[in-house]
């Protein structure tokens, strides 16, 4: 990353460490915004703060994401990993003991959802697979190095709740988004050693249906080092202004192809225990782990307090490009 770009945001003021309460609407993306956004080649990491300040609200609300290293402690990125460990050993256990059911993938399904999953009773909890690998005839240790997604699990370990309610995630987010948050989801996200899988482009509205859309935020922790290799993070940076962008589905649901500049995107390379926050409204990909090393990650998803669940229907009339064309990824099955 060029020095001037981290002395860009440097400069800005840091007089406030209050949480202003005030949701904050995206800004029209300005020429000043848009020359900094093309200019970076790296993503701008800084160390974690105490609280956040002025700059990384202007930042977010201009850039659409802060990336922090040293969020979460070495102990709380060991912890993690333990947990997510003794997680996944519990859930293939339980399947092997009849309690869970394997499903394969429906027909149709796009490349990224080919693979198995394995899901526990009551369907609350599930750890997916790539495709060709058969769950049942992995142990323990093979399913966890080798798993690409587990949903559902905030409540599978103690560990994870604390997490969810970090004061440096929860209320980092809170801060940036302007309100307090409540979870909506969490995802462990894997990318094992040469078969890790990209994620397309997207944008994380496109596969909710809360309403207002800028009140929504999502919190990225790596729990290893993160490269380009092994399928770090990458993002638009400004284009979160831009508004809903159309969906489709292919490999995943993913953002039609005309519709982005991949070569204006800026890996985010972050140590393990940084986190990346970013608003549900900008686009953002992983490329596939071309490396021996794993990667693995916690997602958190937050919403507002102000937030209200709506219908596909009305959700796409608002999730919606400039034409009025619905962008979500529901809706995509329906208009093609």
């Amino acid at each position: 990353m060029p020095d001037t770009d981290h002395r860009r945001w440097s400069a800005l003021p840091a007089e406030s460490d209050t949480i202003d309460s005030s949701p904050r609407p995206f800004p029209s993306p300005s020429l000043e915004t848009t020359a900094v956004s093309l200019s970076l080649t790296r993503a701008i990491v800084e160390q974690c703060p105490t609280q956040l300040t002025a700059r990384h609200r202007q930042q977010f609300s201009e850039l659409g994401y802060i990336a922090l290293a040293g969020v979460l402690s070495e102990s709380e990125v060991v912890a993690a990993r333990q947990a997510l460990t003794e997680l996944t050993h519990r859930l293939m256990q339980a399947a092997r003991r009849g309690e869970g059911e394997v499903k394969q993938a429906r027909p149709g399904a796009t490349l990224n959802y080919a693979g198995p999953q394995v899901v526990t009773q009551g369907g609350g909890c599930a750890i997916h697979f790539e495709a060709g690998i058969d769950p049942l005839e992995l142990s323990d240790d093979e399913a966890e190095d080798r798993f690409r997604k587990i949903h559902g699990y905030q409540d599978g370990h103690p560990t994870f709740q604390q997490l969810v309610a970090h004061p440096r995630i929860q209320g980092f987010i809170g801060d940036l988004i302007g309100q307090q948050m409540l979870l909506k989801d969490v995802m462990a996200l894997s990318k094992p050693p040469f078969i890790g899988s990209e994620k397309p482009w997207h944008q994380d509205n496109a596969y909710f249906n809360y309403l207002p859309l800028e009140l929504i935020g999502t919190a990225w922790i790596a729990l290893d080092d993160t490269t380009v290799d092994n399928g770090c993070m990458h993002l638009l940076p400004g284009q979160h202004t831009r508004g809903a962008l159309r969906h489709h589905h292919t490999i995943d649901c993913e953002i039609l192809a005309d519709r982005i500049e991949p070569e204006q995107a800026v890996p985010v390379e972050l140590k393990a225990g940084g986190v990346l926050f970013f608003s549900a409204m900008l686009p953002h990909q992983t490329p596939p782990n071309s490396s021996p090393l794993r990667r693995r990650a916690l997602q958190f998803q937050y919403r507002g307090v102000e937030t209200r669940k709506v219908s596909k229907e009305e959700y796409g009339k608002i999730f919606a490009e400039a034409d009025g064309t619905p962008a979500s990824c529901a809706l995509a099955y329906e208009t093609g």
